[in-house]
């Protein structure tokens, strides 16, 4: 029983230790060195540059990213477009699916972590010719800010974050609100497995403790 007690309550104490004292969020902005620096800081990371899509592709979700995207709000899901401008390629992740046109110009690109998903880091490349900034801002499962970072045409912004990310949102309100992005990465991992052998392990151990009795 006291080994029991002992084991346990080293399990309660890494748990314990392992949440951050206070929530951080660090942005990075620039070109190749900045995203270097943000994919050692988020390691591991993948990457997505869109370049085994068509043009036109409107896309709902990203299993190598475990990103989903929500519909936009004048309908139809970001698309992939063609351009230039950054080190991945000429296709890209635009907002105007339904063509340049007013039907989706402004309209924000919202991505979330698919379900089973945590994601905590993420960065992009501004693929718009446009010369004006594109914003990503990141929330909480709560709808609270955590932060943003902004990417200028043709540059790298990306973000790390101590608290779980619920969604981004890549502002539609830039440039000519025709906007993609390119390069698209994020630090996205499991729901943290540890967590719940812990709590498997736990339950384990009070059922031995029961038996024992």
């Amino acid at each position: 029983m006291t080994a029991i007690r002992r084991f346990t309550g080293m399990l309660i104490a890494c748990c314990t230790i392992s949440a951050p004292a206070s929530a951080t969020f660090t942005a990075f902005n620039g070109a190749l060195p900045e995203e270097a620096l943000w994919q050692a800081a988020a390691a591991p990371t993948a990457l997505e540059d869109f370049e085994s899509y068509s043009g036109g592709t409107q896309i709902s979700s990203l299993s190598s990213l475990n990103l989903t995207f929500d519909e936009l709000a004048g309908g139809g899901h970001p698309q992939a477009y063609g351009f230039s401008g950054t080190p991945y390629g000429p296709m890209q992740l635009g907002n105007f699916p339904n063509g340049v046109n007013e039907t989706n110009r402004w309209n924000d690109i919202v991505a979330r972590p698919a379900p089973g998903s945590v994601l905590q880091a993420m960065g992009f490349w501004n693929g718009d010719g446009q010369a004006d900034t594109l914003f990503a801002f990141a929330y909480d499962a709560s709808g609270a800010l955590l932060g943003s970072v902004g990417a200028l045409q043709g540059t790298f912004a990306g973000f790390v974050s101590d608290t779980p990310v619920a969604w981004v949102t890549f502002d539609g309100n830039t440039g000519d609100g025709w906007n993609h992005l390119d390069g698209l990465q994020v630090g996205a991992i499991p729901e943290p497995a540890t967590a719940l052998l812990v709590l498997c392990g736990l339950g384990t151990l009070a059922g031995v403790a029961r038996r024992t009795r």
